[in-house]
């Protein structure tokens, strides 16, 4: 089953290289160059993915990540970190929200893997999600018939 992935950068080359090397897997890809145009998206789509920049002109990533939060609470977050950036990662909170880092440059190999991994991980999150409501409701209507 294909996931549904949204790219958000501004940096002109990374969004069609992310892509290029992601295609092969199948996914739906959207992409976003700012946090306005990516909120736009959200209103339609449902990622299980985003992976986004931390250098974002229009938006701080504590501020991004807050509102992915909000639009997409079960989507697994990868931030792609410059490695000229004021580090983020220093962060507590910030830190504890995304699922993976990416560094530039960008690797493809370590891009394949992150987003595969991050993809079935977030699979079995959803399975493990619908097996414990399956099994709350089958405990429930047990209780009613005894």
């Amino acid at each position: 089953m294909a996931s549904t992935i949204l790219i958000i950068d501004d940096t002109p080359s990374n969004q069609p290289k992310i892509f290029n090397w992601l295609r092969p897997t199948g996914n739906r890809f959207f992409f976003a160059r700012d946090s306005h145009s990516a909120m736009k998206i959200l209103t339609r789509e449902q990622p299980q993915l985003v992976i986004f920049s931390t250098e974002l002109p229009d938006t701080s990533p504590q501020k991004l990540i807050r509102k992915l939060q909000v639009r997409a609470p079960l989507a697994k977050l990868i931030a792609i970190v410059s490695t000229n950036s004021n580090p983020v990662v220093s962060d507590l909170e910030f830190v504890q929200r995304i699922s993976d880092f990416l560094i530039e440059p960008l690797c493809q190999e370590e891009v394949l893997i992150t987003v595969s991994q991050l993809l079935r991980l977030q699979r079995l999150s959803m399975e493990n999600y619908y097996l414990r409501e399956e099994l709350a409701f089958s405990t429930l209507a047990a209780h009613w018939h005894s």
